[in-house]
């Protein structure tokens, strides 16, 4: 017995109210699955959520004051434990009321036997998600949406009756924010692939990714039926792939570092969904730019294009500042590996400049995403076989930026302050730009100290005798006037 269901046995006996644990925790149960997030129902849910949370040092947050939805966030451990008014009279009516049957099951504090009105063992045992009726999809019609993560989450397939009703139905009067949280938690599961093909063929995916629509329309010739969607679906299948096999390009150890990297939470998701959303939208630019040019098709600026567009899809799902430039730095980036793969022009230095400019560990996603796009346009049986030279190059990444910290991260010599002092300049843009080139000449080991980083910066100086009244040219923007 958990010290959680310890503290729900006292209170239930200090209330003298039963409390039901519900849904999530009792079908884990059932299919001997771990959980984080507990959900129980009972009279006087706020009275208990506040007495908990108080107990546990917990954080209290009111989830829907409608249901009377409560939210208690437990710091050890970092379990959630979400407590709901019972809604009917007794505890089956509160399950009729419930989405799924896999979900419409209870378990009262104390004992072990399960109330199973629904049959959602059985459907458990069958791998299925079936729906209670037609009903409970249209009073929330987000749970549309819920039919796929499930399936996604568990790898169960949705059941055929429960797939026609889901596809009937419109997201149009459910909140963004619940929209992109559903969405979001699908991403994460190992599934994600297939079962975004799943929601497209019920035309859910482009509900909430509009812009996805004419993806399927363009390149047919070259990408077969589902033109550019199609690449984009199976980048998100490559990507999982390639994450599940990453021992494949990768020494233990730095497998490991990347599996961290993949979990670390931006916004309440981990990483992970984040990378699997800009493997789906990498190519949103292609329709608007696609043109036949010596009879290839082209799609050139195709990635600056789809960053601007990722911004109002972003919008409308209220995502925060960081997630939107997350996202579309990805779109954004997404060419830069076979572009340096190409030039073979993988030096220290652009080595350097590629994870400096994606924002260092953001790199390490944006070469996972560019790879699983790659592989679409190999033959699968080349995949981990470190023979391709876009393959090659990633690894070698990968590898640098976690072996040679030194390289990816080198120590600052002078600060801008620095800067100011020795060139007599105000606050400015100008000063970024003179820092960026004495780390370019650290890294290519012109440099060593402070006093050969300040001599470089006073011959920077001379070369450019406007230097104190404008700005020191950037070697990535050219001459700045």
């Amino acid at each position: 017995m958990t010290a959680l269901e310890s503290l729900l046995i006292a209170q239930s006996r200090l209330r003298k109210v039963p409390i039901w644990w519900v849904g999530g925790p009792v079908r884990d149960e059932v299919l001997q699955r771990p959980w984080l997030d507990g959900d129980v129902a009972c009279r006087g849910a706020l009275a208990l959520a506040k007495s908990i949370s108080r107990k546990v040092h917990g954080k209290l947050i009111v989830l829907d004051d409608q249901y009377r939805i409560y939210r208690v966030i437990i710091p050890e451990g970092g379990y959630t434990l979400d407590v709901a008014e019972l809604q009917g009279r007794t505890i089956e009516e509160d399950l009729a009321r419930r989405d799924f049957t896999i979900n419409a099951m209870a378990r009262l504090v104390g004992t072990s036997t399960i109330i199973d009105p629904w049959k959602g063992i059985k459907d458990l045992k069958r791998k299925t998600v079936r729906t209670l009726s037609l009903k409970v999809l249209k009073e929330d019609p987000v749970r549309r949406l819920r039919a796929f993560r499930f399936a996604a989450q568990l790898n169960f397939k949705i059941d055929p009756k429960t797939l026609a009703w889901v596809r009937k139905g419109s997201l149009s009067t459910i909140a963004a924010e619940r929209i992109r949280e559903e969405f979001l938690k699908l991403l994460v599961s190992p599934q994600t692939g297939s079962t975004l093909d799943a929601m497209d063929r019920a035309g859910l995916l482009i509900e909430i990714i509009e812009e996805l629509e004419a993806c399927r329309w363009t390149a047919r010739s070259f990408y077969g039926s589902g033109g550019v969607l199609r690449h984009s679906l199976n980048t998100v299948k490559n990507l999982e792939w390639i994450l599940g096999r990453l021992t494949l390009y990768l020494s233990h150890k730095h497998a490991d570092m990347v599996h961290g990297y993949l979990h670390e939470p931006i916004g309440g998701h981990p990483r992970l969904a984040w990378l699997k959303l800009g493997a789906l939208l990498h190519d949103i630019g292609k329709p608007a730019t696609a043109k036949k040019i010596g009879g290839r098709l082209r799609f050139f600026g195709h990635e600056e294009v789809g960053a601007d567009m990722a911004g109002p899809f972003a919008k409308r799902l209220r995502l925060s500042r960081q997630e939107t430039q997350l996202v579309r730095s990805y779109v954004k980036h997404h060419m830069r590996l076979g572009s340096l793969a190409a030039a073979s022009a993988a030096t220290p230095k652009a080595l350097f400049r590629y994870f400096r400019d994606l924002g260092g560990s953001e790199g390490v996603g944006m070469i996972l995403i560019s790879l699983a796009d790659h592989y679409d346009y190999l033959n699968a049986k080349k995949w981990g076989k470190k023979s391709d030279p876009v393959e090659k190059l990633a690894i070698r990444m990968l590898d640098t930026f976690y072996a040679d910290q030194a390289l990816m991260k080198p120590q600052r010599l002078i600060t801008g302050h620095d800067i100011m002092r020795v060139l007599r300049l105000k606050p400015s843009p100008q000063i970024g730009d003179i820092l960026e080139k004495v780390q370019d000449a650290q890294v290519d080991g012109k440099i060593k100290s402070k006093d050969e980083a300040l001599a470089f910066v006073k011959a920077l100086a001379l070369s450019v005798p406007s230097t104190r009244q404008r700005v020191v040219f950037s070697p990535r923007r050219g001459p700045s006037r």
